[in-house]
């Protein structure tokens, strides 16, 4: 095997071919170093002095059906420079890792057509190993991302449970991209976020979030220029919460026989998407129902699904408009329900 051969088949530069070896089925290939090219691997000086060697074996992209292996003797150097110690970096694997990036490289090609374990099983590894590699990719690409040219932003807070609490993201809005992720949740978990956003000079224009307080303090105080907005989730979830609460009041009030079973078990219905409602389980027609028999609950309900479309208009200028129309429908209503609703 030539040395051109181990360029352009595993991807190594700077070692020379010394042997191939065929052991239990698997294809070992040994290597050595380029005396010429070693360096202090912290001053890169050439003023050192070889202190022994270690021969370790790194799994490399496969020939054929054969598992290859790359066996190299990892020279130890001290420098008369920095008066260093260490081993020589090595050129085709990243540091502690007991494959080549060649390998990495097939691996993560497969893992774009085929799932971890049957890429674990194609390749002869371990499922972990396989794993391993997609995270460390994950996190060389997307753990610090860039937010020097980043103008709109999403706040919002996850809840993972009793054990492992809360989780704080931020959303990059432009291309719906996780750009940030803290532990906890409110002011304290954005801290980090804050501080790399200052260093990268981005000019935040708006952020989405919800109507806590925490989060409004946070945005005003680091990045005061920028339009706060309230984003159209947390705005009907509030709406929805005084709906419940108006249909809850409602059939309390409710005396005779027929507005009782009408009112009870429609919460859902009147939180649906009204494109979403079944009409194999009747659930369009028992709204209507509800509806006709209840002034107040209709006139909420309806005045939701308007407040619902003006996210849905063409430009800010319609939104506006349709915006004070909502505003201006809302306070003519005389019902003392809708009033309190609305």
């Amino acid at each position: 095997m030539s040395t051109s051969l181990l360029y352009h088949a595993f991807g190594i530069v700077g070692y020379f071919y010394q042997s191939t070896c065929f052991i239990a089925g698997v294809i070992v290939v040994a290597i050595q170093a380029d005396h010429w090219r070693l360096r202090c691997p912290v001053c890169k000086s050439r003023e050192i002095h070889c202190r022994g060697k270690l021969v370790r074996r790194f799994r490399t992209v496969p020939v054929g059906q054969k598992a290859v292996y790359i066996d190299l003797p990892v020279q130890r150097v001290e420098c008369t420079r920095c008066q260093a110690v260490r081993q020589v970096k090595i050129q085709f694997a990243d540091e502690h890792k007991r494959y080549t990036r060649s390998f990495e490289r097939l691996v993560l090609d497969l893992s774009r057509h085929m799932t971890i374990q049957a890429v674990a099983r194609h390749l002869g590894v371990s499922w972990d190993l396989v794993k391993g590699i997609q995270k460390d990719n994950l996190n060389k690409r997307y753990r610090l991302p860039k937010l020097a040219k980043i103008k709109r932003i999403a706040l919002d807070e996850i809840y993972q449970g009793k054990k492992l609490g809360y989780l704080t993201i931020v959303l990059d809005l432009q291309r719906g991209a996780v750009i940030f992720v803290g532990n906890g949740k409110g002011a304290d978990a954005l801290i980090p976020f804050w501080k790399r956003l200052k260093r990268s000079g981005a000019r935040i224009e708006a952020v989405a979030t919800d109507m806590g307080p925490a989060y409004i303090s946070a945005v005003r105080a680091n990045i005061p220029d920028a339009t706060l907005v309230f984003d159209h989730f947390h705005i009907i979830k509030l709406f929805n919460e005084k709906l419940t609460k108006l249909r809850q009041d409602l059939q309390r009030e409710a005396e005779n026989g027929l507005g009782k079973p009408v009112l009870k078990g429609i919460r859902w219905l009147l939180l649906k998407n009204p494109d979403n409602l079944d009409d194999k389980r009747n659930e369009r027609q028992r709204l209507d129902e509800a509806l006709k028999l209840n002034e107040p609950l209709a006139t909420a309900y309806y005045m939701k699904e308007e407040l619902r479309n003006i996210w849905h208009q063409p430009d800010k200028l319609s939104a506006q408009n349709a915006l004070d129309e909502w505003v201006k429908k809302s306070r003519c209503f005389g019902c003392q329900h809708a009033q309190a609703i609305l």
